[in-house]
């Protein structure tokens, strides 16, 4: 379907708006993300409390949770049982309301079709998901919140979220998250080329007057 759409694209440009969608399909792609985190212990407890459990599992728990996520692939489950991965899982009685995952070591990134090294002292936040039901009750803040609080404050906490979405930035600024660099990467002829750059930490955005 989706293959289709860009025929049909094609179709409606006029010939210079098809030669750059072609140039940018098939002769040079990027795909870049900005880098937000923040040390353990500079986490901001989320302003909004909830009345839920949150536990932190293990890998004989990861195929429960699995079943509710619809971020999670198999490709991603295999990469976190060899590592050292944590699923955040947040639980109403016995409903899964969310989940988020952290994880270290070569970590395969799907956006960038990659590998990305994150440390023994790092913790990367990936494939975080809120059932449609418990949206807008600040989960997310309350999961990465939780997991702060389970490991030493020096250790960094970071994601990589498209600078786009600014609902997810928002959400990140607020329990202490900052910018601090991009990862990326580019494609000419087919080829990939990754690049990584840390940056001076970005002061968070400031709300509308």
């Amino acid at each position: 379907m989706a293959e289709e759409s860009k025929v049909d694209q094609l179709r409606a440009a006029g010939p210079r708006q098809a030669a750059t969608l072609v140039f940018r399909k098939a002769v040079y792609r990027k795909v870049e993300m900005g880098r937000w985190g923040a040390k353990a212990g500079d986490h901001v407890a989320p302003s909004r409390t909830v009345d839920l459990r949150t536990e932190l599992l293990g890998p004989d728990a990861y195929d429960a949770v699995a079943d509710t996520n619809p971020h999670l692939s198999d490709v991603d489950l295999d990469h976190f049982h060899r590592q050292d991965t944590i699923c955040i899982t947040v639980y109403d009685g016995e409903r899964i309301a969310s989940s988020s995952w952290m994880t270290r070591g070569e970590v395969w990134h799907h956006e960038l079709q990659r590998h990305i090294a994150v440390p023994d002292d790092e913790h990367f936040s990936c494939r975080s998901y809120v059932d449609p039901d418990y949206r807008g009750r600040s989960l997310f803040s309350h999961m990465v919140y939780s997991y702060a609080r389970s490991v030493p404050a020096d250790d960094l906490i970071w994601g990589l979220v498209y600078e786009w979405n600014l609902a997810s930035v928002l959400s990140l600024e607020r329990i202490g998250w900052r910018h601090s660099g991009v990862e990326s990467s580019t494609y000419l002829f087919g080829r990939q080329r990754a690049h990584s750059a840390r940056t001076p930490e970005r002061p968070p955005h400031q709300p509308p007057s």
